[in-house]
């Protein structure tokens, strides 16, 4: 049972602090340096998937029209599989704007990858930008994304997301304290060119790096760790920024992240096994730092409760440790219990309940992929505002 305990513990640190530390000493002593250059202007076309957006096209299309960046380099499709007045709207666009808007229908609804499927052989950009409708980028973004590909030796480039009204409901402040943790992690990775995965809302990929990938699968996590297999880099652009509104409840968020591990999980494993045929260590390391291990945390946290509690007698070590996931659980209760009210909880209620339904959707998402049970994606209901 120590065994079990030592075992369990040590990898929950390594997932949430013996990684990023490492990761950080690494790009310390081996950070990698790609030129830039903001005159920089190859052609782009910005790729959009939809699907029954009517309330967020008209937006998202404007303030795609309104980016500094050459009028006549930039195209704009709509990938759409709406059976609301997505079309409609967008064709409104297409008339104002001639072949800068340009929309690609279907009424067969396969999901956001086969939706580009259909909409990169359209594209005519040397740089294909990958976006979502409810995703509006600030007015340089752009420019601040392509200027790395004047390097030829990068392939794909994130840039950053902010969510709106962090300061709101429970949720979207865990998520902001996520994702201020999650960036540090993603700064070092792209300190050393190799970024494993994007975030989706804003990412731009060369042209002939793009490979059609399962539609069952996510192209912001794999695409970029497919040019990184192909020996290319994939960095992180911090002023290219993107916004988004936060998710407004916990159960919005835990559904979105069962959605997106599962997905991921699966691309993951295969993913690993290209990398350690190509030789990527790095990359490698990564997945199995902070993809895999990062997932199975929930995994070790119920082995590390019962052994906890049989130790608790053994010594203070124990007896605090099932202590303090007694005490994450009835914290994390009672934040829930403070957003099912309408209150606002406090932060020391906020983090203990972000923890775990954050945990709980990689268990759910995890299984789901051992039992070979699907995940469908569900419109977020907040996603409009």
């Amino acid at each position: 049972m120590k065994i079990l305990f030592w075992t369990a513990a040590a990898l929950i640190a390594y997932a949430y602090a013996g990684y990023p530390v490492l990761l950080w000493m690494l790009a310390r002593i081996g950070a990698r340096r790609y030129r830039q250059d903001d005159a920089h202007e190859p052609t782009v076309s910005l790729l959009v998937p939809a699907y029954n957006e009517e309330r967020m096209i008209a937006a998202k299309l404007e303030n795609a029209l309104s980016l500094d960046y050459p009028a006549g380099k930039l195209e704009i499709l709509v990938a759409s599989e709406s059976d609301d007045g997505t079309d409609e709207a967008v064709e409104r666009f297409t008339r104002r704007e001639g072949p800068r808007v340009r929309l690609l229908p279907s009424r067969v609804r396969r999901g956001k990858v086969a939706n580009l499927h259909r909409a990169v052989p359209e594209a005519r950009g040397e740089i294909l930008v990958f976006t979502d409708a409810n995703a509006m980028f600030r007015p340089d973004a752009l420019r601040k994304l392509v200027r790395h590909f004047v390097d030829p030796r990068v392939a794909s480039v994130s840039g950053r997301l902010v969510y709106r009204d962090t300061e709101g409901t429970a949720s979207a402040r865990g998520e902001r304290v996520y994702w201020n943790f999650e960036m540090l992690v993603k700064k070092a990775s792209s300190d050393l060119g190799s970024l494993p995965g994007a975030n989706g809302s804003l990412f731009a990929l060369r042209r002939e790096r793009y490979r059609p990938i399962s539609e069952t699968r996510g192209d912001d996590f794999e695409l970029p760790i497919r040019a990184i297999i192909d020996g290319y880099a994939s960095i992180l652009e911090l002023d290219a920024v993107s916004e988004e509104p936060a998710t407004e409840r916990f159960v919005h968020e835990y559904r979105r992240k069962v959605r997106i591990i599962h997905w991921m999980s699966v691309s993951a494993l295969i993913l690993l096994r290209e990398a350690l045929a190509a030789g990527r260590w790095l990359l490698v390391f990564q997945l199995l730092s902070h993809k895999l291990n990062r997932w199975m945390v929930p995994f070790w946290l119920l082995a590390l409760l019962p052994a906890s509690i049989y130790l608790s007698g053994d010594g203070s070590v124990y007896a605090l440790a099932a202590l303090a996931q007694a005490l994450t659980c009835v914290l994390a209760l009672a934040g829930q219990a403070a957003e099912s009210a309408g209150l606002r909880a406090p932060r020391f209620l906020v983090l203990p309940l972000y923890f775990v339904v954050v945990n709980a959707a990689s268990l759910v998402a995890l299984l789901s992929c051992m039992t070979g049970r699907e995940v469908r994606w569900h419109k977020r209901p907040d996603r409009a505002q």
